[in-house]
């Protein structure tokens, strides 16, 4: 479905995504993240803004002396080819 400059494509199969939002799951997950780590859990959809966001739901480990654990919404950004974590995309949901 596509509304405006949304398209929804809700799927928990992370391993048959396109290219594209393949590596923005990769850029998610990657381990060099300072403060937490993620794991994608579903793939939503994507937004047309600034670049693309790709917006997932995912499993946030926050590495903290007792590590926690919540389940957030997050967006990663491609802009001109350079894929980043959005800035203030993670929301907490669980």
């Amino acid at each position: 479905m596509k509304l405006g400059g949304n398209e929804f494509t809700i799927t928990t199969n992370l391993t048959k995504l396109s290219q594209r939002v393949a590596s923005a799951l990769a850029t998610l997950e990657n381990p060099d993240i300072v403060g937490a780590r993620y794991e994608g859990l579903v793939y939503v959809g994507k937004q047309t803004v600034k670049g693309v966001n790709y917006w997932f739901i995912a499993e946030q480990t926050l590495i903290t002396r007792e590590p926690e654990t919540h389940i957030v919404k997050i967006a990663v950004n491609d802009f001109k080819g350079k894929m980043e974590i959005a800035a203030g995309s993670i929301e907490r949901i669980f």
